[in-house]
């Protein structure tokens, strides 16, 4: 009987390719006929996708649904995070990381139907202060490139436009002499880039924390020491091969990372977010997320259990 389900639609119309190909009235009349009442918002910032998914969780929506790339799953993410409702991708935007990791099909038939007939697990939520993350937070050079990438070379060259200008950008980036500590235990070292992998994928292409998951309260660790520019391009090489061994790489799984040296850059899945010093940490089970039906991704450790169906 239509109206039994409950659910909000949020479109983000500066992702890229949802202005040409995404019809939100469309989308609606498709959920409204599948029996799910649905409230649609077009937010014209971060602030307002944030009360958008919180305003879900106050209804008590079953589902949001959230169209675009992985920003944008963040920031619903924020205003979702401790209720009862799910966040479902829509993949659309710039990479659509959480849509590979998850599982979820890339046409926006497809992933709604997958959501309506899917089921709903649990996962972590990272922290890096106050603000929300899925995915990753990256510390350093990654950061620096992700703030100095483009709208308009994004919405061009798609995830390329990061590696794009991070050859552009890379004579000119230089390590720092920097202070972290893991689980209270200190480090030091000249830091070109750390990485913290809630999830296993990278770009959307490398698996730079390839043991990650998603309901172990933990984040997997990866931070490229070189010596110099030079170096820092052969640890990359390493780790893209699957080698995390050496003296110039430290790994490691802990549940809060605090990085003390004042002024390096952050992103948050993709989004630059301010600088250091920041405390990063987890939020165990936090976020409920909707997925397809079937087992579990390898992302969570026990596949057989722990999720819900939605159909």
């Amino acid at each position: 009987m239509p109206g039994h389900r409950r659910a909000t639609l949020i479109v983000n119309p500066a992702a890229r390719g949802v202005s040409r190909r995404f019809d939100a009235p469309r989308a609606v009349r498709y959920l409204e006929a599948r029996g799910v009442k649905t409230v649609l918002v077009v937010p014209r910032s971060a602030a307002e996708a944030t009360a958008a998914a919180r305003s879900a969780a106050d209804r008590g929506d079953e589902l949001c649904f959230v169209v675009g790339g992985d920003g944008s799953l963040r920031q619903a993410a924020e205003g979702l995070a401790g209720s009862a409702t799910a966040l479902a991708a829509i993949p659309a935007g710039t990479v659509n990381i959480w849509a590979r990791e998850a599982g979820i099909p890339r046409g926006a038939r497809a992933a709604f139907d997958a959501h309506l007939g899917g089921q709903v697990a649990a996962m972590d939520l990272g922290r890096a202060g106050e603000r929300a993350f899925l995915l990753m937070a990256g510390i350093g050079w990654d950061a620096e490139i992700a703030a100095g990438v483009s709208l308009r070379l994004k919405r061009l060259a798609g995830d390329f436009a990061y590696i794009l200008h991070g050859l552009a950008r890379a004579p000119a980036l230089r390590t720092r002499w920097v202070r972290w500590r893991a689980d209270g235990d200190p480090f030091e070292a000249p830091l070109a880039w750390m990485l913290l992998g809630n999830t296993r994928l990278y770009g959307g292409r490398i698996r730079l924390t390839p043991g990650a998951r998603v309901d172990d309260g933990l984040l997997d660790v990866v931070a490229f020491c070189p010596r110099g520019p030079g170096e820092a391009l052969g640890l990359a090489l390493r780790v893209v091969a699957g080698r995390r061994e050496g003296e110039r790489i430290v790994t490691g799984r802990c549940a809060e990372v605090v990085v003390e040296t004042p002024g390096l850059p952050i992103q948050l899945d993709g989004d630059p977010v301010g600088l250091t010093p920041m405390a990063f940490r987890v939020e165990p089970a936090a976020l409920r997320v909707s997925l397809p039906a079937g087992p579990l991704p390898p992302l969570w450790g026990d596949r057989a259990t722990g999720a819900t169906g939605t159909g």
